[in-house]
């Protein structure tokens, strides 16, 4: 995050009251937490990003979940949440699939053993990434997948295991997508909302880079697909996030 105080000032003056930072790989939980223990309202996940395997190798991830496992034997309380993991089909081959599910695999009993919350990253394998979850069974405390972009077919495995679905920018790109008639269809008690930035740009914000300032922009979309009134989504995905990830 670029001049994160300058953005998280932004955002808190857009009416955003509180953030997760998503983890990739540990430079970036080092950079996050160097921010959540700058701003109380600032919370991370940690997680090593299928798509690390594809730039770093298989082995080389290994050796990331490796550093994972040992994070959170001391991880404190800033983080709230393991993430992001999954698979992503749109930046890797068949063979790396196979090398993300490996990894995917692992990190998911990682977070059962500690009963933290999931933050999943799925992309074009949602069928493969299901069939782990549904396989392997997912923390109590359950999770969320992030950005979701699946179908309502799709949308209801997840919802089966106890997942929360959030929905980022691209909801609103393209009226009546499988995005949106996701958001349309997906429980109160499971609707999440987020900016996935610096991706995911809200269409009133695009061309240019995504900010969690613009975090109203997604709830106006989710309530407009939704036929609510934007207040009201804004609240009660406030509320889940808040019982999702434990936050005050």
């Amino acid at each position: 995050m670029s001049e994160p105080a300058a953005v998280l000032a932004r955002a808190r003056a857009a009416g955003v009251r509180g953030f997760v930072l998503a983890g990739v790989d540990p430079a970036g939980w080092r950079d996050a937490e160097a921010i959540a223990c700058a701003h109380p309202d600032v919370w991370m996940t940690v997680g090593v990003h299928p798509q690390v395997v594809a730039e770093v190798g298989e082995a080389a991830a290994h050796a990331l979940v490796d550093a994972l496992e040992a994070t959170l034997e001391v991880r404190g309380p800033r983080v709230v949440a393991l993430g992001e993991l999954g698979l992503d089909q749109a930046m890797a081959d068949r063979a790396t699939l196979e090398a993300q599910e490996a990894l995917f695999l692992r990190q998911l009993r990682l977070a059962i053993a500690r009963d933290l919350p999931l933050n999943l990253h799925v992309v074009r394998a949602h069928g493969r990434a299901l069939g782990v979850l549904e396989r392997e069974g997912v923390p109590a405390r359950r999770g969320l997948v992030h950005s979701f972009g699946g179908s309502p077919e799709i949308a209801a495995r997840y919802l089966a295991l106890g997942l929360s679905l959030s929905f980022s920018g691209s909801v609103g790109w393209h009226p009546g997508n499988k995005a949106a008639r996701s958001a349309q269809q997906c429980p109160m008690d499971r609707l999440l909302v987020e900016t996935d930035a610096p991706d995911q740009t809200p269409s009133v914000h695009r061309p240019g880079p995504n900010e969690p300032a613009f975090l109203s922009a997604v709830v106006a979309d989710v309530a407009r697909i939704r036929g609510e009134d934007a207040a009201v989504v804004a609240d009660y995905t406030a509320e889940n996030a808040r019982r999702l990830f434990h936050l005050p």
